[in-house]
């Protein structure tokens, strides 16, 4: 999960960037649209790997 939540937040900032310097509005809404769920992913991710980690700490 963990390696998961780097890559989709590496993914989210290019697309992010690429949305940046797009020409065509459409381009850039559904670049921007595509960048905002893999970051969004990339913070779910990351929720689940500290949540993992709290329960397992818990029964050491």
């Amino acid at each position: 999960m963990k390696t998961l939540s780097i890559i989709s937040y590496a993914i989210g900032c290019i697309l992010l960037m690429i949305s940046c310097f797009t020409v065509s509005i459409s381009l850039t809404w559904w670049l921007g649209g595509i960048a905002v769920a893999f970051l969004i992913g990339g913070c779910i991710f990351q929720f689940n790997v500290v949540k993992e980690s709290q329960h397992h700490n818990r029964y050491y």
